[in-house]
């Protein structure tokens, strides 16, 4: 046999191996397509037609891409000499010359004793291997599969009968309207997940092409065709129609008070003689718009108990909606026929363009201008002073605010009626430490607290108004013109002393007024301002003496906590475990969450419902991040980031914590 039929021959062999090869993966792609429709065919009559056909296909096509090398010039005798040079370097393309025609017939000889056959056997298993291993796997996966058929049809049938949710069933269209004094074009809405309306707005809904349906806001039912307005309190609309319904929380943005800036005078004023003019200048702001501001003055003047009081006001100017602007007048002192001792008291006053004038009133802070009195200058001796007392209401202040934070925190467990007395009982509290205030203020401005009449004048002052009780008070320290008192600078130690106590009670009968009406939130900024005022008080009075202060002995030991304790101390009890809205809300977020996998919109309506309870105390990024999933998640969008915004917001994460090292290894 020559040489050219042994190479000729080798390449049937490999050509076979191809052919092989070839079959195998068309096998095991039909079974592998078997095994994973076998489940779905089970069921259906054209089932395993359809599924004999989809095999067939997959092994039609996988044998002609990996056969289709047969076609073309790969097993001839040349390519395979080559192919067998490759893998037998000692050749030394001997055979690849000796296959050609007119070969030398030295090299034939030189070839006769050479066996490339285990090269060969060594492709046919390489070729062969994997194939086969394949071709065993997806028979192994079609027998499992004809196994787990039953199980796998059952699951996809209670997976089929479960109730989906319908997402976006209704289609609800919400026109606002704001009041008229804000000046402000109706918006229109297509399915709001939120809406932030100014409170007083109205709003009305439609449902598509429906004429039936209903809308309740909160408990109350909206009548069908009249318009829904907006209140001060966040509520949760929902729109009911043919068994399907969406959930709308609306926000309510208020309208707040012009705010006032008084830029002249720059600060309160004793002048010596009465005369001159000054120059008053206040910038103004609003949210929606400017109506009227002017600058307010109040005369008290007089002496003894004869006390008389004049006003007036001065610069008023119409600003006709604008959001910002200022205004700017003249005072003169000669004009107001001023006396020794008389007070000023000056402020810029601004309104919005609302109705209710109470709420649309805005005034700046206030500068008082006092005329000295006769012989005021003329010693410069220092009396000592009596221990401050406004050391007790600082005491009492701070106690009335820890009351309110702890009432506060505990508003969810509380009924509204134990919640509104205990606020109450708070109230009443602040009522008598301010009628205190009130009486301090009185006492050092020279008034007499004391004797029969002390009881009637208590009950008097009690139910002045603050801008009343200034008038009262300023005249008191009017009546005290006969005193001599050193200053430093532009007013004396006792009125540096009496307007921050004069602040204190403003600040109190405020949060005295939240107290009654049970909203000790809004009472916690004006106590805070109140213990702001009596601090700033106990400042202004303070004396620091020339001589060296007394030396203070400290205990160190007991200061170290190195000392013998004295007596028994009580058995400790332990702690209750931790409870309050932190953990309340987060059980209610877990609880949407896992229904947001087989409920998207009942979902997306618990999570309007926690984020309008929480919604005093979210941040806007947060407030914002639960409104978008709520909507994705109405819209079959993936709501994943805006939850795991909201959920930071609620507090952080639980993280638990192993005391025992790892091991890094046997050693």
């Amino acid at each position: 046999m020559t040489v050219r039929e042994r190479v000729a021959r080798s390449a049937r062999t490999l050509q076979a191996i191809a052919v092989w090869r070839s079959s195998l993966l068309a096998a095991a792609l039909g079974l592998v397509v078997v095994a994973l429709g076998w489940p779905a065919a089970m069921g259906s009559k054209t089932g395993p037609a359809i599924l004999a056909a989809g095999a067939a296909v997959a092994s039609a096509v996988a044998w002609w891409l990996l056969f289709r090398r047969l076609r073309g010039p790969g097993f001839t005798v040349e390519s395979v000499a080559l192919w067998i040079e490759e893998r037998s370097p000692s050749l030394g393309y001997r055979l690849v010359t000796a296959v050609e025609q007119g070969a030398p017939p030295a090299i034939e000889r030189s070839l006769a004793s050479e066996d490339w056959t285990p090269r060969v056997r060594e492709a046919t298993r390489k070729a062969l291997l994997l194939p086969a291993i394949g071709v065993a796997a997806a028979v192994a996966l079609v027998a499992a599969s004809r196994i787990l058929a039953p199980a796998v049809s059952r699951f996809a049938n209670r997976v089929a009968a479960r109730p989906t949710a319908t997402v976006g069933v209704l289609n609800v269209g919400v026109r606002v309207t704001p009041p008229a004094y804000s000046r402000r074009r109706a918006e229109s809405f297509q399915n709001p997940p939120v809406i932030r309306a100014l409170v007083g707005s109205d709003m009305r809904f439609t449902v598509g092409a429906r004429d039936s349906f209903v809308v309740t806001a909160g408990n109350t039912p909206v009548p069908a065709g009249t318009p829904w307005r907006v209140g001060t309190q966040p509520v949760a609309i929902r729109v009911l129609s043919g068994g399907s319904s969406r959930l709308i929380a609306v926000d309510p943005v208020p309208d707040s008070a012009p705010v006032a800036q008084l830029r002249e005078p720059v600060r309160d004023t004793v002048l010596a003689t009465p005369s001159g003019t000054l120059t008053l200048g206040a910038d103004l702001r609003d949210d929606l718009g400017l109506g009227r501001a002017a600058f307010e003055y109040i005369v008290s003047s007089g002496s003894g108990e004869t006390f008389t009081f004049s006003s007036g006001t001065i610069g008023a100017r119409r600003l006709d909606g604008a959001s910002s602007g200022t205004i700017t007048g003249q005072l003169s002192i000669a004009a107001l026929n001023l006396k020794p001792g008389d007070f000023v008291h000056i402020r810029a006053v601004a309104t919005d363009l609302r109705d209710d004038t109470s709420s649309a009133r805005g005034a700046s802070e206030t500068r008082t201008i006092r005329i000295a009195r006769a012989g005021e200058y003329d010693s410069v001796a220092v009396e000592a002073a009596a221990p401050p007392e406004a050391d007790k209401a600082v005491l009492s202040q701070r106690m009335l605010i820890n009351l309110a934070e702890a009432l506060v925190r505990r508003r969810r467990s509380l009924k509204p009626e134990p919640f509104a007395g205990e606020s109450r009982v708070i109230a009443r509290d602040q009522a008598r430490l301010r009628k205190q205030v009130g009486d301090l203020v009185f006492a050092r401005l020279g008034g007499d607290s004391t004797g029969e009449h002390q009881h009637d004048e208590q009950e008097l002052r009690a139910a002045l108004t603050p801008d009343e009780l200034v008038k009262a008070a300023e005249n008191a320290a009017a009546a005290a013109a006969g005193r001599v008192l050193d200053f430093e600078g532009d007013e004396t130690p006792v009125v540096a002393v009496n307007r921050p106590l004069l602040e204190a009670y403003n600040f109190m009968w405020d949060a005295g007024r939240e107290l009654d009406q049970a909203s000790p939130e809004r009472a916690l900024p004006a106590m805070y301002r109140a213990l702001d005022a009596i601090q700033r008080a106990r400042a202004a009075e303070r004396l620091y003496l020339r001589s060296r202060p007394p030396r203070a002995v400290v205990d160190v030991d007991r200061a170290r906590l190195q000392g013998k304790e004295q007596g028994t101390p009580a058995a400790r009890e332990p702690r209750s475990p931790a409870t309050g809205v932190a953990r309340v809300a987060l059980a209610r977020f877990a609880r949407l969450v896992g229904l947001s996998r087989t409920d998207p919109a009942g979902a997306a309506d618990s999570l309007l419902l926690l984020r309008m309870d929480l919604l005093g105390s979210l941040s806007p990024g947060a407030a914002a991040a639960a409104a978008d999933a709520a909507a994705a998640l109405r819209n079959g969008r993936d709501a994943g980031e805006s939850l795991a915004i909201f959920r930071r917001a609620l507090g952080p994460a639980l993280a638990s914590t192993d005391s025992l090292s790892r091991w890094s290894g046997v050693r």
